[in-house]
């Protein structure tokens, strides 16, 4: 059942204009980027201002009104709340939003979110607005946080939205709710979705984030981590409490740490999850996962499913000093006080034991083959010959199933239909990748994606380029060097011939082999194949999904 007050306490918040968008114009551009500092104190000075001035008109005094209370927890006058909430003022009260004395304080943050390019909206008034509930942060207080501190919608929070596929599924899980951001956005387009969480705290904050968003689909679960999840899903979530924490500290949020050492939860979580996935079903996930001398692996190596593809994409990598410092601001302790000094000695110490050379931040997004869809039937495969269906080749995965990671630290481009959209993708075509051998890609014709550009580099004066360059104008706007022959059969890439037929027109214009030629470009054009710049025109390939994503 709906919760009715609630959802009318929502629709109440976002009629006064209570929403991102409208924020950002009540108090302007410099204020906004202030924010994303955190640094509340223009916004606050702005919003107190407007209700100290009598001449302030009626919208602009709740806008000051609901940021004051909700966003930067400060007391209001009761009068100011009541011609605000009107009707939904008891509501609050009663939900525990917020509290009534001499004046009106809001003991927990409820902060709006401008739902963001790719998920799927409706037509009613405020359908782009989400109201998500959580504790007040760093951003309004300089104590140090409580260990039971449930996070609002962060910056990984935000990675994560941007990375999910949006396409309509039958059951989604969030594992590791929070606030219940990802629930609540999995719920647009799946018709269940299981969300769990081991703090009880956090799964009460979640609840009220549905019931004012109207969200009625969403099933709340206690417990840690996957225990919760008794049948298999369509599509997994999950921001885990991935931060790295030396045992030594008294400290343990919920929220980011995991009680466990090293990077032992998530290894435990990502290993887990193809065991509760549908046969097709996909996971994208956070984490963080340390780096060692001497070792070369991750995620990929950790996921021994044959049948699930793993594509582990490094972000961030950070040295353990770097790393303890990033975390240590974020617990909210003073830097330079007694307390920071020794959790940088606890950390660096940590970390020394088990010869720590980095720790990453990245994505993985895993998806399990689907036994009722046929593979790729190749006589020149790189994982079995004449294979189909699940048939396994010496490297015992299935067709069609890959292990890869790959470092990508450039910033994201302009992606019009989403990053999730560039990200599905990439895994379908390193999907064929990992079944097409050298006779297939020489046999495939391919289209460059009509986002590039090519930049030739000369030095004054000289009549050939020193170096040419391939950019991306979706994805993670990636920079590919070429050769001269790469770059010829960039620009030749339309789809019309093969890249054998490219290679010996290539061949006779360099006065070169035109074999050594066709082994060098299939190479070559897999790499750029693999990252999205170039498509295979093969029905192996679902094309409706790559082409929405460049066009």
């Amino acid at each position: 059942m709906t919760d009715l007050p609630l959802a009318h306490l929502g629709e109440t918040l976002y009629r006064s204009g209570y929403t991102e968008p409208r924020l950002r114009q009540f108090w302007g551009a410099a204020t906004s980027e202030a924010l994303l500092r955190n640094n509340a104190a223009p916004a606050i000075h702005h919003c107190t201002r407007v209700l100290d001035d009598e001449s302030s008109t009626a919208a602009e005094r709740a806008m000051a009104c609901a940021a004051l209370l909700f966003h930067f927890h400060r007391a209001v006058p009761v009068t100011e709340v009541r011609a605000l909430l009107g009707e939904s003022f008891d509501t609050a009260a009663e939900a525990g939003l917020i509290a009534v004395d001499d004046e009106v304080t809001a003991p927990f943050a409820l902060t709006p979110y401008d739902l963001p390019l790719g998920v799927p909206r409706g037509f009613r008034s405020g359908d782009e607005n989400l109201y998500l509930v959580a504790d007040h942060g760093t951003l309004t207080t300089p104590d140090v946080l409580d260990g039971e501190f449930v996070l609002g919608l962060g910056g990984a929070g935000r990675t994560l939205v941007s990375i999910t596929p949006r396409d309509h599924v039958g059951t989604a899980a969030d594992i590791g709710t929070g606030c219940g951001i990802q629930a609540l956005l999995l719920a647009r387009h799946s018709d269940r979705v299981i969300a769990t969480d081991i703090s009880h705290r956090a799964l009460r904050l979640a609840e009220l984030s549905a019931g004012l968003n109207s969200v009625t689909t969403i099933e709340f679960r206690h417990g840690s981590l996957l225990e919760p999840l008794s049948e298999p899903v369509d599509l997994l979530v999950s921001n885990p409490p991935f931060v790295i924490t030396p045992r030594s500290t008294d400290t343990t949020f919920e929220y980011r740490d995991g009680g466990r050492t090293g990077d032992h939860l998530v290894r435990e979580l990502f290993t887990q999850i193809p065991a509760h996935l549908t046969p097709g079903g996909r996971s994208v996930c956070l984490g963080n996962w340390e780096a060692a001398s001497g070792k070369d692996e991750g995620p990929e190596k950790w996921v021994g499913d044959d049948d699930t593809s793993v594509f582990v994409i490094e972000r961030e990598a950070l040295d353990p000093i770097a790393y303890a410092e990033t975390w240590i601001r974020d617990g909210g302790i003073p830097r330079s006080s007694t307390a920071w000094n020794e959790a940088a000695a606890a950390w660096i110490d940590d970390f020394a034991t088990r010869a720590v050379d980095e720790i990453v931040f990245g994505y993985v997004l895993m998806t399990r083959s689907d036994n009722d869809v046929p593979t790729i039937d190749s006589s020149d495969s790189t994982v079995g010959d004449n294979m189909s269906g699940f048939d396994r080749g010496p490297s015992g995965l299935a067709e069609g199933v890959f292990k890869t990671r790959v470092r990508v630290t450039s910033a994201p481009a302009n992606n019009p239909h989403g990053l999730a959209e560039f990200l599905t993708t990439i895994i379908a075509i390193r999907s064929w990748l990992a079944s097409a051998g050298p006779e297939e890609i020489a046999a495939t014709a391919f289209t460059r994606s009509p986002d590039l550009v090519e930049h030739r580099h000369f030095v004054p004066g000289a009549p050939e380029p020193n170096s040419i360059t391939l950019e991306q104008g979706i994805g993670f706007g990636q920079v590919f060097d070429l050769d001269t022959a790469l770059a010829g059969f960039v620009s030749v890439a339309d789809g019309t011939l093969t890249l054998r037929q490219t290679a010996g027109a290539l061949a006779q214009l360099l006065e070169v082999d035109p074999t050594a030629l066709e082994d060098q470009l299939v190479a070559q054009v897999r790499a750029l194949c693999a990252a999205g710049a170039l498509l295979p025109d093969s029905g192996s390939v679902e094309t409706s999904t790559t082409r929405s994503a460049v066009e």
